[in-house]
């Protein structure tokens, strides 16, 4: 497994230098800052593969996508849990046809993949919020 991101600067991109595979748990922790928008993307080229948005300031719900030659997927959406100094575990599993995406042990989505998951050569951390880690690790 690849060592773990600390304290990564947002906005900032950062290479899964492993890749993406079947099995795959990928954990976001942090805390929500000012009840700002705050993204995570998995970045496959020019394309995202997996666009989870934490909506704080026009809805609060959780929007999940895919951007794909510059346009975007069907949504699906969640109720976001997450408040205002909050700190969070965002878990995203990949399974071989979907992403299993829970924050909080809250299941928020399972994604259908729109793209091959093994593309996947980054991840990408946007908005007004403070990243502690970015953790990878094997799940059964």
């Amino acid at each position: 497994m690849a060592a773990p991101i600390l304290n990564p600067s947002v906005p900032g991109t950062f290479a899964l230098p492993f890749g993406v595979r079947s099995g795959l748990q990928i954990a976001v922790n942090g805390l929500v800052k000012h009840k700002k928008d705050f993204v995570v993307n998995l970045i496959s080229g020019g394309n995202i593969a997996l666009h989870v948005n934490f909506r704080f300031e026009k809805q609060k719900i959780v929007a999940i996508n895919a951007k794909i030659d510059n346009a975007w997927g069907n949504e699906i959406s969640h109720a976001n849990p997450l408040h205002h100094d909050q700190a969070f575990d965002l878990q995203i599993r990949v399974y071989p046809g979907y992403f299993h995406i829970t924050t909080n042990g809250v299941l928020l989505g399972d994604f259908p993949h729109r793209l091959p998951f093994e593309s996947i050569q980054a991840i990408n951390l946007e908005g007004k919020v403070h990243i502690n880690n970015v953790q990878y690790s094997q799940f059964h």
